[in-house]
């Protein structure tokens, strides 16, 4: 499993938070930092919508796709990992999918 901890904002905010510079102002709080890093599943969760796919299975997805990106994933591999399995080992995922 693939770590880009250094992408991560949490790991990005830990680390200025342990070298203090007090002359240092943080721009941006955690929580934006994260909203900015999760746009593109924000995006990618919306042109799904426009294709007209089920809440619930969109819901799994990018919930999972989420919690991926917590444990240190870009986005992007996130989504992936969720995709591939959708497509193979999650028979939760294939059903959710094919409701209407």
């Amino acid at each position: 499993m693939h770590h880009p901890y250094n992408q991560n904002p949490y790991f990005q905010y830990q680390q200025a938070s342990q070298s203090f510079n007090p002359y240092h102002r943080e721009t941006k709080s955690l929580p934006d930092q994260w909203v900015e890093y999760i746009q593109p599943l924000v995006t990618r969760a919306l042109s799904e919508v426009e294709e007209g796919i089920n809440l619930t299975h969109l819901f799994q997805e990018f919930i999972l796709s989420g919690v991926l990106v917590g444990q240190g994933f870009t986005p992007e591999q996130a989504i992936e990992q969720v995709e591939t399995w959708e497509k193979g080992e999650s028979k939760l995922l294939q059903a959710s999918k094919a409701m209407k």
